[in-house]
């Protein structure tokens, strides 16, 4: 048998089914669905396996912009894409947001100010951060590559170096309690930034192993990539108990373990072989994975607002879940559905011009 290699590949469908379902475990995140039905697996699946779930998007947006890096026009396109996309749901989340973070014993002035250093510097709300790092991750990468000049090994040893310190930042971060100098700059760091899960400390790194695999693809082959990420998910379970148990908790967010899983979770999808006739179907479920993942918690929101003025109970998180994520898709068919027919129809009259030209 011929060995096949990741250059090979021509369309990456199971990548856009695996997204869909990394869109449910980031909604799994914010409702773990079982936490009072199994408490225990619901820690393990909330805090170790819906984790891939983020670092797997930026993987998979660092590989599909990695032919364009170089691109300048490209690249600014995609960014103000994603920037516009930022705003736009910042402001669509706008009374969830200020329902979280507006605090009554702040001035005006103060909320004003924590808003606008929410909006910059750490996310507008939960999970739009992730918009806010995916621009800063893409910029700094197409800033090494084509400003600075950096050959692959340098960009790749600033990433690990930038993940390294996010996660002593981060999950790691009550080893240095005793530590003063360490501990009063990261207690500085989190005042100001309050994470270190952003685009330079998380996504940036996750964005290079995506780009470092558009790179090297030619030398990547088919292995057994799904076992591999089985046995680094065990020991980032391992991980994760040491941290929970002798560490001290603070957050799930960044494992050591976690670009060794993702890298190989990424693989092993990459090489999925998924006919033709699955096209449309994947192509859908890349464009519904993000609505879920945008709309899931404004769905929460107000399923919750709703339930409360009705004086009825919101359920348990496995029917606040079932809920959110059957609304989300429900929503995101629709909007899907609304934007198809609005591009056909701009084809139509681009063509109908072109004709009578």
């Amino acid at each position: 048998m011929s060995t096949i290699y990741l250059s090979e590949k021509k369309e990456y469908r199971a990548l856009d089914f695996s997204k869909f379902v990394a869109a449910f475990l980031v909604a799994a995140i914010h409702i773990p669905p079982f936490e009072e039905i199994a408490p225990v697996f619901s820690h393990e699946f909330q805090q170790v396996i819906c984790r891939m779930a983020v670092p797997f998007f930026f993987v998979c947006t660092g590989y599909f912009i990695g032919e364009k890096i170089t691109d300048k026009d490209r690249v600014k396109k995609y960014l103000f894409h994603i920037i516009k996309m930022y705003v736009w749901w910042s402001l669509l989340y706008l009374i969830p947001i200020i329902d979280r973070f507006w605090e009554k014993k702040r001035s005006a002035a103060g909320n004003i100010l924590e808003l606008a250093r929410r909006f910059f510097l750490i996310g507008s709300y939960i999970q739009l951060w992730y918009l806010l790092a995916t621009v800063a991750a893409v910029l700094f990468l197409y800033l090494l590559v084509t400003r600075f000049r950096w050959n692959v090994k340098g960009i790749v040893a600033a990433a690990v170096l930038l993940y390294l310190t996010g996660v002593f930042h981060n999950t790691y971060r009550h080893v240095f309690d005793t530590v003063l100098p360490a501990a009063n700059e990261i207690q500085w760091y989190l005042s100001v930034f309050a994470t270190a899960r952003n685009g330079f400390f998380f996504g940036f790194p996750f964005v290079t192993m995506g780009y470092l695999f558009r790179v090297k693809a030619d030398r990547i082959r088919k292995s057994a990539y799904g076992w591999y990420t089985v046995f680094f998910l065990v020991l980032m379970m391992l991980e994760e108990w040491i941290i929970t148990q002798k560490i001290g908790e603070s957050s799930h967010d960044m494992y050591l373990m976690t670009p060794l899983v993702t890298a190989n979770l990424f693989l092993a999808a990459a090489f999925v072989p998924v006919g033709e006739r699955m096209g449309a179907a994947a192509k859908t479920m890349r464009e519904l994975s993000t609505e879920i993942f945008l709309l899931h918690m404004l769905v929460y929101f107000w399923y919750k607002k709703i339930m409360e003025c009705m004086g009825l109970d919101a359920g348990n998180h496995l029917v606040r879940y079932m809920v959110v994520v059957t609304v989300s898709v429900l929503i995101g068919l629709i909007l899907i559905y609304i934007r198809r027919k609005r591009s056909k129809q701009e084809n139509y009259k681009k063509n109908i011009k072109q004709q009578k030209l």
